[in-house]
């Protein structure tokens, strides 16, 4: 007799049916049954098919299963006369969640057909498919533990849940017209209203209203697509006046409104369900105020079943933008939204914990995760060597934090900014319900260098062994875990502000780095930065001091009256509220503000997304960079600036001086890198931060560095902003303090 234990996500995916159709089939003897350690199965049988066992439950997993760990113990036999699924126990240590997977092939077939039971019901789900993480309370994953406790099955349901051969057997969220969930029409008011909730809102959106739609993980935001006066008013009342709305479209209507790939179709379509970054097509019947100024448009389909509903032949285009106030966490309840939104459709099943969309940006040969969150949480990630039970509080800004155990770390959703007290509410809420399920209690705290931050000052707080780290080693650090190395590489982390070793801004840097320490061995020159955050609101502010301090006429410039130029002159004679900067980020605003693009910005990176677009996603790499030079580490931008005020001056076309800054950029950092290489005999090369969502930057390295013979590892699936900060965070700490141990 064989006792395995499984670890990894194995509970609410459909593992035990599977187990048991398994022994069937084989003819073994025993049982399998979940519990806080994963799923635990005891069979019988002789040794050679046992091993024909074992080897199918790997070759033959269900779908949205994964196995991280198996242990097998031979025991005596017991003469089990049967093999059967058992009721789950509590046991030492955790199992995994799965995360929320969109609605799959066989229940969309199912709630089409007018001859099924489910057919247009709302809630529809199944083993492979349907709520995971949104809805458990406590592991392991069984109803009462869920927010299905409340909802009793009918008879026909618990036929198919108690059936180990159906594909429903013991799926928790399972429901149906008769026993589940059910879908409501509410008013501004929150009081219901007459009607079938589907026509009810599909009514709303096509008379240009805005409702909040609750899905999986929140509200989503939603209006009509194609109507202008819809969205301007959206963006009115979000307080949203630029940045671009994320469209849930009918996949028949897609090709009408973007370009993509078979490869983007095929991210599209998976269990993740993610937001994909887009090239729009012209023309278009979309509105024209739905992502101004910008070639891409982020397109999703739909993952949850009502979704199929309401976006279909007739109302394929729909804004679903994150239901949420300015600032504030999505939201997971109508009367948080009540201020935004005409009307709701909303349901009774309770949404216990929230996650936003996941997007990603293809590149052409890779893509960019740029937020990692709903379909991926809380899946665990391999570590590239042992960690003690550590707590990573992250930065600031795409708030994430990491928890880990072991060869393995949680990764939170996408929290938010940490700048309003919802916000710092609902990560100590996710980090409390984190540390229980996973049963994790750290004995180490990290964060970043930067004192002001909310999550310094958490950590601080913390009664436990404290590690601060530099924002740009952390970056570096995600990243070379991502991708399993631990060695000295070259980090080339181009991000906006990272509070540096020196207490200046940070986020122009080309560094050697291993997990332990680092060294800073380029940088941009130091800048000045009128009033900090104040100016990264303002990008002409940033151009003017810049200008100033590099000696070139300012004259050319607009947006900046006169006031104003005399105000931050007489800051930087006296260095009064100045501060000195590298940072790449505020290099892209300098330069787009030179060019008029965004003078002041609404939104962040909306100067820099700017100066991307205006390349228009062609090759940068045939064109000539601008001056530069590199002398004692620095990078010295001013002769760029002198070349770019130049070509202004002179109207050069905008087009071609923002594809020569692009070309700029991975010149000096070809040149840095190769000075690297021939000092330190160093191949391998990280990429990070932020400026690595630039599509032309990241790719155009990536191209430009593998054909001078370096291995590069870019962001993938981490994302290359602030939210892998806390991976970073965390490699670093445990190094640092398993070698403080041994010393």
């Amino acid at each position: 007799m064989y006792k395995l234990m499984i670890n990894g996500i194995v509970q609410g995916v459909g593992f035990r049916p599977f187990i048991y159709k398994l022994a069937v089939e084989e003819d073994l003897k025993g049982f399998v049954l979940n519990n806080t350690g994963g799923v635990e199965i005891i069979v019988e049988g002789d040794k050679s098919t046992l091993q024909r066992f074992m080897t199918r439950i790997k070759s033959e997993l269900p779908p949205a299963a994964k196995i991280e760990s198996v242990s097998v113990r031979e025991l005596p036999d017991r003469g089990y006369n049967k093999f059967e699924i058992k009721l789950s126990t509590k046991g030492n240590g955790s199992t995994l969640i799965s995360p929320d997977l969109a609605v799959c092939d066989d229940c969309i077939r199912e709630f089409s057909d007018p001859d099924d039971f489910r057919y247009h019901y709302s809630f529809i789900n199944c083993t492979n498919c349907g709520p995971r993480y949104s809805i458990i309370k406590e592991t392991p994953y069984d109803r009462p533990v869920t927010s299905m406790r409340d909802f009793n099955m009918c008879n026909k349901c618990r036929s198919e849940y108690t059936n180990p051969l159906d594909r429903r057997f013991h799926a928790q969220p399972i429901a149906c017209q008769e026993c589940g969930p059910e879908l409501q029409f509410i008013g501004k008011d929150l009081k219901s209203i007459n009607g079938d909730p589907i026509q009810n809102t599909i009514d709303a959106l096509k008379q240009g209203k805005i409702v909040g739609i609750k899905g999986i993980g929140g509200f989503h935001l939603a209006c009509d697509a194609t109507n202008f006066e819809a969205i301007a008013e959206m963006r009115r009342r979000k307080n949203r006046p630029d940045k671009p709305f994320a469209i849930m479209a009918n996949e028949s209507n897609l090709a009408e409104i973007v370009e993509f790939a078979k490869t983007d179709l095929v991210l599209l379509r998976s269990t993740i369900a993610p937001i994909v970054i887009l090239p729009k097509r012209s023309p278009s019947i979309l509105a024209t105020n739905l992502a101004p100024f910008n070639p891409n448009i982020g397109v999703f389909l739909p993952y949850a079943p009502h979704h199929y509903q309401i976006v279909d032949e007739k109302l394929p285009f729909l804004i679903m933008t994150s239901g949420n106030l300015q600032d504030e966490p999505i939201a997971k309840d109508a009367f948080e939204l009540q201020q935004i939104c005409d009307f709701f459709l909303t349901h009774n099943r309770p949404i216990l914990n929230r996650s936003d969309d996941s997007i990603i940006l293809p590149t052409g040969k890779f893509n960019v995760l740029l937020r990692r969150s709903r379909g991926y949480v809380p899946t665990p990630i391999q570590a590239p060597f042992p960690l003690i039970p550590t707590l990573a509080c992250g930065a600031e800004l795409k708030l994430t934090f990491a928890l880990s155990n072991n060869k393995e770390y949680f990764l939170s959703p996408y929290i938010g900014n940490s700048g309003s007290k919802a916000t710092m509410d609902f990560y100590e809420e996710t980090l409390q319900k984190y540390k229980r399920w996973f049963n994790l209690d750290p004995e180490l705290v990290v964060c970043d260098l930067q004192p002001d931050f909310t999550t310094t000052k958490l950590a601080e707080a913390m009664k436990l062994p404290l590690v601060k780290v530099q924002h740009h080693h952390a970056h570096t650090a995600a990243i070379m875990a991502e991708h399993g190395l631990d060695e000295k590489v070259i980090g080339i982390s181009y991000d906006g502000t990272g509070f540096g070793t020196d207490k200046a801004i940070w986020g122009g840097e080309i560094l050697i780095a291993n997990y332990e320490n680092f060294e800073r061995i380029y940088h941009l020159e130091y800048m000045p930065l009128p009033g900090g955050d104040a100016s990264i609101k303002h990008p002409i502010r940033i151009a003017y001091a810049y200008l100033r301090s590099a000696g070139i006429d300012t004259s050319f410039l607009t947006g900046i009256p006169s006031w104003e130029q005399k105000v931050i002159s007489k800051q930087l004679v006296n260095n009064f509220n100045v501060f000195q900067t590298s940072s790449m980020g505020r290099l892209f605003d300098c330069v787009a503000a030179m060019l008029d693009l965004y003078p002041n910005i609404t939104f962040e990176a909306q100067s820099a997304m700017a100066l991307e677009f205006l390349c228009e996603n062609e090759d940068v790499l045939q064109i000539e960079p601008f001056s530069f030079h590199i002398k004692s580490g620095l990078i010295g931008i001013k002769p760029l600036l002198r070349d770019i005020a130049e070509a202004i001056k002179n109207k050069a076309e905008q087009k071609i001086i923002a594809k020569r800054f692009h070309r700029t950029i991975l010149e000096f950092t070809l040149v840095t890198a190769q000075r690297l290489r021939r000092d330190n005999n160093l191949n391998k090369i990280v990429l990070s931060g932020g400026v690595m969502q630039n599509k032309l930057i990241v790719s155009g390295l990536a191209e430009l560095l593998v054909k001078n013979d370096f291995e590069v590892y870019r962001p993938q699936k981490l994302p290359a902003n602030d939210g892998s900060i806390s991976v970073g965070q965390l490699m670093i700490a445990n190094r640092i303090n398993k070698n403080k141990m041994e010393k």
